[in-house]
């Protein structure tokens, strides 16, 4: 019975294991593994079976049923053993270790019909175990052929692989090694240990079993290939790598060795370290990466999914490093994604050039063309202070008023302003007075005061120079500027206690724009020689503007004047120079 419970426990540790495969297995996983996983189950069920077989005819069928392991797991280890170590087999060779096994099996089921494989079998019961005495034929001879094929086939690979392939880690060899030992020593170790109770074969495929296992939990959760595959990156252009939580390295693809020849000379499971400082050896670089990514892994939102630019050679990389996680979200390793973006950064550099040339162009002609609307603007301006006989330079210098007001202001932090207000105000001081183009020649080139009729007629210029500039600026300049313009052409002679026009506007009812260009209006006009009055003193214009502070002006743009005061002055005084030497110039000329 002990025989019995042997092969029993076999059976089932050999079936506990296959599910272990089953449920770490997946879409990926190798063909030939998952064969043997199958195979493995069967043949040993056939011992279970030859050991409570009750005569001959049950322990041939076992037999035979024991021999679909004997004729094709040697095969298709052999296989396996290829496709692990990326060792390509002739495609003709492959179909005709297949065949020959499929003949050999073919042999084996005429067993007890012809005396080809066994020549003759006695079948006995030895302490409640079955058991045959077999007198071999002559095609039990191709067995051990094909056997020592196949191991003589596995010994090479792993001898090949241990000196030429750096993808197959150390650790990979030695437990493969341990599975071709064990298949010799209990297939052919049986043959000289004589009198033996029980089979070694069982155990040996057992023992194949758990130590596959050891090797997918190595290899098929970190296969290259396979990570490839699912994660969507089997294009050739893009490099991929992997790094175990132990900073192993597991593989990379052909691309990312052509993008670092160095990692070429990295055998698989060998440690992951970097020789040099970040910016010379692409392991310390990345290993810098991943020790991030080791410090944050409670916060994956800091890490996972940054990219990382890298210069070497004259090329450009974008790199990613991501977690490698299992099905319950366990952290089991690190892969590198790396693409080659030289030429798309070059094109995106060349076609930044070229756009901020092409930018720079368009600023160049835009501001030409603003400059030819500004002095257009102005010219008119200009044209129609020259026909007004009593406001010469007018526009100018209140145009410079203004700008000292802002900028006092704007020293101030003044609520109201921001820099393209402050720009638009400036701009369209000149305008104030452009509706004095539809006033007739008699009213405006009046050498001395107008009649109460003539007054409002000038009055007029107001309304008239906000529906001009509406007129001029419409599709030509942007809606704030226009709006500013208008108001400061309708609006600058409004006054705070509402006793100006056109439409006695009063307070704050008055564009804050209107209410600036108000001040520097009536100052020029005090300060400035008319043909109707002398100039004021700066000091009584200053007494005049004080005194207007409330009533005629907004109260609280007074310290704004206040604090430009001396600058006014100073800048009154220099025209005042400028003119004289002008006169004197022109004098000159005149008598030459």
């Amino acid at each position: 019975m002990g025989v019995i419970f042997y092969y029993l426990a076999i059976f089932i540790l050999s079936i506990l294991a296959t599910l272990v495969y089953v449920s770490k297995s997946s879409k990926n996983s190798d063909l030939f593994f998952s064969l043997m996983f199958v195979i493995i189950p069967i043949s040993n069920m056939g011992y279970l079976m030859f050991s409570l077989s009750e005569n001959a005819r049950e322990a041939m069928l076992a037999n035979k049923i024991i021999y679909v392991g004997g004729c094709f797991l040697s095969l298709i280890f052999m296989l396996a053993m290829s496709s692990m170590f990326g060792i390509r087999l002739p495609k003709l060779l492959v179909m005709t270790l297949v065949g020959f096994s499929f003949v050999l099996y073919s042999i084996v089921m005429t067993a007890g019909f012809s005396e080809l494989f066994y020549k003759s079998v006695e079948f006995e019961k030895v302490d409640g175990a079955a058991k045959l005495t077999k007198v071999y034929g002559p095609a039990h001879k191709l067995m051990y052929v094909m056997l020592i094929i196949h191991m003589l086939g596995g010994i090479a690979m792993i001898f090949y692989s241990s000196l030429k392939k750096t993808t197959v880690s150390v650790r990979t060899l030695l437990l493969f090694s341990l599975i071709e030992f064990s298949a010799i020593f209990s297939y052919f170790g049986q043959k000289f240990i004589h009198n033996t109770p029980v089979e070694l074969q069982p155990v040996s495929y057992l023992v194949f079993q758990y130590i596959s296992l050891m090797i997918m939990s190595r290899t098929e959760l970190y296969d290259v290939g396979r990570s490839q595959a699912s994660a969507l990156i089997e294009k050739d252009e893009n490099g991929f790598l992997m790094i175990d939580r132990g900073l192993k390295y597991l593989g990379c693809n052909e691309t990312m060795r052509s993008f670092f020849p160095e990692l070429g000379n990295l055998r698989i499971d060998s440690p992951f370290r970097g020789e040099g400082d970040a910016k010379s050896d692409i392991r310390a670089y990345i290993l810098k990466r991943v020790n991030i990514m080791i410090d944050y892994q409670d916060d994956e939102s800091r890490s996972v999914g940054e990219e990382h630019i890298i210069e070497r050679n004259d090329k450009i990389y974008r790199m990613t490093v991501e977690y490698i996680k299992n099905r319950w979200g366990k952290i089991l390793g690190y892969q590198v994604f790396v693409f080659d973006e030289t030429a798309e950064r070059q094109y995106t550099n060349l076609l930044r050039k070229y756009n901020d040339e092409l930018e720079i162009e368009v600023d160049r002609k835009t501001e030409h063309i603003q400059e030819i609307q500004d002095k257009m603007v102005l010219g008119l301006a200009t044209m129609v202070e020259g026909r007004d006989a009593s406001t010469g330079g007018h526009i100018r210098r209140t145009s410079t008023v203004v700008g000292f007001l802002i900028d006092e202001m704007k020293k101030d932090n003044h609520p109201l302003l921001d820099d393209e207000f402050c720009r638009c105000v400036i701009k369209a001081a000149p305008m104030h007075d452009i509706g004095k183009i539809a006033v007739d020649d008699v009213i405006l080139r009046k050498p001395g005061k107008f009649t109460p009729e003539e007054f409002e007629v000038m009055k007029t210029h107001a309304a008239k120079g906000a529906e001009l500039v509406k007129d001029i600026l419409a599709d030509i300049e942007e809606p704030r500027f226009q709006k500013i313009a208008e108001n400061v052409a309708h609006y600058h002679h409004e006054r705070w206690d509402g006793s100006g026009y056109p439409d006695g506007l009063k307070g704050e009812e008055i564009p804050f724009e209107a209410r600036i260009m108000a001040i520097a209006d009536v100052y020029d006009a005090l300060v400035s020689k008319r043909c109707y009055k002398e100039k004021m003193s700066f000091e009584k214009a200053y007494e005049i503007i004080e005194e207007g502070m409330g009533k005629h002006f907004d109260k609280t743009l007074n310290k704004y004047f206040v604090n430009s005061r001396e600058r006014l002055e100073n800048y009154y005084t220099e025209e005042e120079s400028d003119d004289r030497d002008y006169e004197i110039m022109k004098k000159r000329a005149g008598n030459k």
